[in-house]
Parts: C-alpha cells; sequence; structure tokens
C-alpha cells in the first residue's frame, strides 16, 4: 500500500485500526509535521513558557528551610495557572482543527492534491466551532461523572466523536452531539479500547517529555525542603516545560488521527460510503 491509494473510508477491526492509524501518520508525517510546527507549535510554545512561571513560583513557595521565598508571588501562581491551562486549550483546540481538516482535505482531494497551507486557511473557520465544541464536550462529560461514574465514562468515549462529526459532515455542534451517540451505537466497547490504548502511547510520550521538568523540579524540592541555600532556576524551568507543552501539542498528532480512523470505521460499518462510491464508479466504467 502506499500513500496515493490508502483508503479512510473502510471497515477495521480492532488491529488494522491501529496498524492504519500508524501508517497514514508514517505516510502524511512531513505533512503533518509541518502543519503543526506552523499552527499548533507556537500555542505550546506560549504553554511551556507560562508553565514553566508557574513552577518556579511553586518551588519558591516552598522556601529554602526558613519560610516562604521572599521572590515568591502568589499573584504570579494565579495569573501563570490560568494562562497556562488557556494555552493547552488553545493548543489542543488548533491541534485538533488542523488533523481533522488536513484528513478532511486528505480524503476528499487524494494525497499529494493539497497543500498543508490550504489546510490552515480552511481550518480557521472551524476553530470557533470546534473549540464551543470541546467546552460543551467537557462540560456534558463533567456532569456525567457528577452524576454517577459509569453514565461519565460511556458519555466521554461517545462524545469522543463530535470534533470529526463537525469536520468530515460539515454539522453543526447539537447535531454533533447527537450524532455521535447514534454513530457509536454496539461499537462503544471497541470505541473505549481504542482511545484507552491511545491514551496510554500518549501518556506514555507525553512522559518522556515531562522527565527533564520532573527531575528537576524533584531534585530542587528535595534540596530547598532540606535546608539549602538552593534558588532553582528559571530559565532552566522554562526551557523544560516549552520541551514538555511543544511536546503535549505534537503528540496529539496520535490520538486525533485514531479517532478519524475510528470514525471513518463506524461510519463505513452503518453507511457503507466507500462500498457505495465504487458501486457508481464500476457502473460509470460500464
Amino acid at each position: 500500500m502506499t500513500t496515493e491509494n490508502f483508503r479512510l473510508e473502510k471497515v477495521r477491526d480492532f488491529g488494522l485500526l491501529f496498524s492504519d492509524t500508524f501508517l497514514f501518520i508514517k505516510y502524511n508525517f512531513k505533512n503533518l509535521l509541518k502543519g503543526m510546527l506552523y499552527y499548533v507549535v507556537p500555542f505550546g510554545l506560549l504553554h511551556g513558557v507560562v508553565l514553566g512561571l508557574l513552577q518556579y513560583e511553586t518551588l519558591l513557595s516552598i522556601g529554602n528551610g526558613s519560610g516562604i521565598s521572599p521572590n515568591y508571588s502568589s499573584s504570579t501562581v494565579i495569573y501563570s495557572t490560568i494562562a497556562s491551562y488557556f494555552f493547552m486549550l488553545i493548543s489542543y483546540t488548533v491541534a485538533v482543527a488542523f488533523v481533522m481538516q488536513y484528513i478532511k482535505f486528505y480524503r476528499d482531494k487524494g494525497a499529494n492534491n493539497f497543500e498543508v497551507t490550504e489546510v490552515g486557511k480552511a481550518m480557521l473557520s472551524n476553530i470557533p466551532t470546534i473549540f464551543g465544541a470541546i467546552i460543551l464536550s467537557a462540560i456534558i462529560a463533567v456532569v456525567g461523572f457528577v452524576l454517577l461514574i459509569i453514565p461519565g465514562i460511556y458519555v466521554t468515549i461517545c462524545i469522543s466523536l463530535v470534533v470529526p462529526i463537525i469536520v468530515f459532515e460539515d454539522e453543526s455542534v447539537g447535531n454533533a452531539i447527537s450524532g455521535c451517540f447514534n454513530l457509536i451505537k454496539s461499537n462503544w466497547w471497541n470505541t473505549f479500547a481504542v482511545l484507552f490504548v491511545m491514551g496510554l502511547i500518549s501518556s506514555a510520550l507525553n512522559f518522556v517529555f515531562q522527565l527533564p521538568s520532573t527531575i528537576y523540579q524533584l531534585t530542587s524540592t528535595i534540596f530547598m525542603a532540606s535546608g539549602d541555600a538552593m534558588t532553582p532556576s528559571k530559565s532552566l524551568l522554562i526551557l523544560f516545560s516549552i520541551i514538555q507543552g511543544i511536546g503535549y501539542a505534537l503528540i496529539q498528532i496520535l490520538p486525533l488521527t485514531a479517532i478519524a480512523m475510528q470514525y471513518f470505521n463506524l461510519i463505513e460499518k452503518r453507511q457503507s460510503p466507500a462500498l457505495l462510491k465504487d458501486l457508481e464508479t464500476i457502473g460509470n466504467n460500464e
């Protein structure tokens, strides 16, 4: 198989879904990476900077064995926390918008028939809708968990398909939310397994990017708590956090592609658009 004949709309079992996810990323890695660097990494960079400031102030709050450091600023902690979550959310939103829009272009135009800049322009109009969908989905999931754990898990898996429906079917947020529950019928456990395994892989990769920051913070905490006159390095914390923020942004390619593959798998099972297209092509050739 080559990138030219990679089919998105196809019934996939559990193993094929994973292999096709990695295969699609392999075939499109250059363009996906280029787009992520253009549109997503800048927000990951900002996320890293404010996260580094937050970690710095948090370490200062530990003090050097004789109380909180005089350089500690509680207001900086508050602002950095808010900014960190904000840029992480924006980074994730833009990553979702770009990856899904890229896959839509691939489906509609075929491999090597479009530019990354075209994807970027097209995704801009979808970002507000996708941002709203992510926020609304999070609220729905939280409500589900507040009511009971089991409904929360069930709803969370279902609404993972909201954005693919919005992008691939040009649906509104409301229609996408209702559509994802219909689409996932009889396939909830399969979707859960896909998201669970991809979540484990993504978490492991995230841990690698977080490791420098984690080691430095742990070491600094031990020394400062023991009373050593040590002041953490703001520059190092920001650098390590930038690595963490950019890594988090880039890793999103993996679970987002897997979600898209699962969407096409479920669509093909229920509606068979690829089969109908093949039959139409055969009819036109006769």
